[in-house]
């Protein structure tokens, strides 16, 4: 009955975690609200005239995250604002100095 109540069949569930697993590695790692809308993407074109399919619940996505152990969510935290001025406004002034350059 589980298998019925599945909002994906299990070969898209794959596909959505290869995905998201090919758009980690490439450094792009994908907000926890991205996924179900991607599931509703796949899903959308299995609607009928009669029935059409609605977005995934509220916790479809941690629920799915659990059935692919796989796939590691990361929290995300805002940089300190002392670190991001030491780092990072030498940085950003330094490129705008050589990209001024340019222009």
């Amino acid at each position: 009955k589980a298998q019925l109540q599945q909002y994906l069949t299990p070969e898209e569930g794959k596909a959505i975690a290869k995905i998201l697993l090919l758009m980690s590695s490439l450094g792009h790692p994908v907000r926890v609200k991205f996924i179900p809308l991607l599931a509703f993407s796949i899903a959308r074109p299995r609607s009928t005239a009669i029935k059409s399919i609605k977005p995934p619940g509220k916790n479809w996505a941690q629920a799915f995250e659990k059935r692919h152990r796989e796939l590691k969510a990361r929290r995300v935290r805002t940089i300190d604002w002392e670190r991001h001025e030491n780092n990072i406004y030498p940085k950003m002034t330094e490129w705008f100095e050589v990209i001024g350059r340019v222009l």
